[in-house]
């Protein structure tokens, strides 16, 4: 019987040193993967057969022995800072991980995939796809049926991620399935269809909007998943710095007004809105939404659900909420001009309305309202405040290094070159992705007198602009840079959501 190897004695080297070098052979005995998963980068072998490696936790021996395990070798580790060790895994994996890729050595498919089983019936497969999405914390499942297969993406993040392919003859049998559990008709095949699911998964109350699609290969199937006991309804985690969070404030808790959020879809817009709601809930407001879909229920706030087939638009609604002495409304989002002018008559009789508008920035959210129709004496005397917003992702902490990006790009985007920009490796954490959870990036506009003024003149949007910057408006650039600088997003999904080129 195989003795076990020892731990051999830890050697305290806070510091690599700067010349290290490591040989491509000596690399491939940890893959990439592992080396994140337990923060050791394999340095040499001694010439008593040991493998010298650096490691962030040398004295947990569950890691110690797991790793000599699996080398087959006896590990003399040394102790470096888990920051450090991040960079030099970067920096030396690098060049060797395509390689480590190709040849099988990153074993990712059991975190990253479902595995397609065809003897699985198709009641276990579909259970297990929902369970999956649950877990990896998805927003959307979409099932797109091609010529020869099923595929089947995950939105994590925002982000799609394909997670595995069903065979062609299981694409009739899965899509009835997910029609039955969500209530609809599995006769219907040529028109598109609604459904839900209520689901209870390890005590969470998940609630799945389903909806089919009539595609050249079949019905395409996309089912939004509504985490209840996930969802986060406070203002002071939704991604605002605490300037920007204070004038926020001080602008909702205003009698009357209008408050619009705008960006476009996806953002996160809604779950600011939600946030609003539930910071201002208390017993002596009545707080009322018109939506469509209600997202998530609040308790205390009355929701109600656009139905124009029932003759309930936007603006029927509306009208009728202010017959039911609300002090704060909320309407989903301002489509047309009759939604936008009651929305201004409200804020100007006494309520505080919020609402949403699709536009690139906050200045042109005010020239869009007056584009919709609305008098630029009403527009300026209605509005309160304007909230342009985007969303990114934020740097997975437990694979988080500093990148290596060029002087030339820093200045490019604005960045002293001292300036560290980080990024996520991707690990089991993750899901190999580098990132996990958003926030959100803010342009926040307070109408102040002299914008007002301007509204009124009908000025143009660069001349509002202009004033905004002179009262010191931070842009979506500016504050996405902060985030980038911070290390709680890298450039890659800065570059994503913002032009932040100078």
């Amino acid at each position: 019987m195989t003795e076990k190897p020892t731990i051999a004695a830890i050697e305290n080297t806070p510091q690599a040193p700067p010349d290290l070098s490591v040989s491509h052979s000596v690399l491939s005995i940890i893959p990439f993967n592992l080396a994140i998963e337990y923060f050791i980068l394999p340095v040499s072998i001694d010439t008593n057969g040991r493998l010298e490696a650096l490691m962030a936790y040398p004295h947990d021996a569950e890691i110690l022995q797991t790793m000599q395990m699996y080398t087959g070798m006896l590990i003399k580790p040394r102790e470096v800072s888990k920051e450090l060790l991040l960079k030099l895994i970067n920096t030396h994996y690098g060049p060797y991980r395509e390689k480590q890729d190709e040849a099988g050595l990153e074993q990712r498919t059991p975190k990253q995939r479902l595995v397609y089983v065809r003897s699985e019936s198709t009641v276990t497969l579909v259970n297990n796809l929902l369970h999956e999405a649950i877990r990896l914390r998805a927003s959307d499942i979409h099932l797109e049926p091609f010529e020869r297969d099923m595929c089947v993406r995950f939105r994590v993040d925002g982000v799609l991620q394909e997670i595995m392919s069903i065979p062609q003859d299981r694409v009739l049998e899965v899509t009835s399935r997910i029609k039955i559990l969500s209530g609809m008709d599995i006769a219907i095949k040529r028109r598109a269809q609604d459904g839900r699911i209520r689901l209870a998964e390890q005590g969470r109350d998940v609630d799945i909007r389903v909806s089919t699609l009539p595609t050249d290969f079949g019905e395409k199937s996309v089912l939004r998943l509504l985490d209840k006991s996930g969802f986060d309804y406070n203002l002071e985690t939704i991604g605002m710095d605490q300037a920007r969070l204070a004038l926020f404030k001080k602008a909702i808790q205003m009698p009357n007004g209008i408050i619009l959020i705008t960006g476009p879809t996806g953002s996160g817009k809604t779950t600011s809105l939600y946030a609003v709601m539930n910071y201002l809930k208390r017993p002596d407001i009545n707080i009322s939404s018109v939506e469509d879909p209600i997202e998530y229920n609040i308790p205390g706030v009355n929701q109600t659900q656009v139905n124009t087939l029932a003759g309930m638009s936007f603006a029927n609604t509306l009208r009728t909420l202010l017959r039911q002495d609300p002090d704060v409304i909320m309407v989903g989002e301002m489509r047309d001009q009759e939604t936008a002018e009651i929305a201004v008559r409200s804020s100007l009789t006494g309520h505080l309305v919020l609402s949403t508008l699709h536009t690139n920035d906050a200045p042109s959210a005010v020239t869009r309202i007056i584009d919709m129709g609305i008098e630029p004496y009403l527009a300026s005397s209605s509005m309160a405040m304007v909230v342009a917003q985007r969303l990114v992702r934020r740097i997975c902490t437990h694979c988080k290094c500093e990148d290596v990006v060029s002087d030339k790009v820093k200045k490019d985007i604005g960045l002293p070159p001292e300036a560290a920009i980080y990024k996520g490796l991707g690990c089991s954490e993750c899901g190999y992705t580098g990132y996990k959870g958003r926030t959100g990036i803010f342009e926040v506009l307070p109408i102040s007198d002299e914008i007002r003024r301007l509204i009124h003149e009908k000025a143009f949007v660069t001349t509002i602009r202009d004033q905004a910057f002179k009262e010191g408006m931070v842009d979506l650039r500016r504050h996405a840079l902060a985030k980038l600088t911070e290390g709680i997003t890298s450039l890659g999904e800065v570059l994503r959501e913002v032009s932040v080129i100078s």
